[in-house]
């Protein structure tokens, strides 16, 4: 940013102080805001989405390992796992 500008606004108050602002990406303006707001809510039903298909991965693995555990005791009744 050039000085001279620079100093222009920052001798306009707070008007100048709140266009610095606004050039530099501190303020922005409510839609932005409310596009990251339904860009979190979206990632976050994404995220809950996930952790259920990773739940019900963990429970299908838990059911085959019993089943795989019980036919081989099926298969083997003399050895005990």
């Amino acid at each position: 940013m050039d000085s001279t500008l620079l100093s222009v606004l920052i001798n306009a108050g707070v008007a100048g102080v709140v266009t610095i602002l606004f050039v530099l990406r501190l303020i922005v303006p409510r839609s932005e805001l409310d596009e990251r707001k339904e860009e979190i809510r979206e990632l976050k039903a994404a995220l809950a989405a996930e952790r259920q298909r990773a739940d019900a991965a963990v429970a299908a693995a838990a059911t085959t390992r019993d089943i795989l555990l019980a036919l081989r005791r099926e298969s083997r009744p003399d050895e005990v796992a």
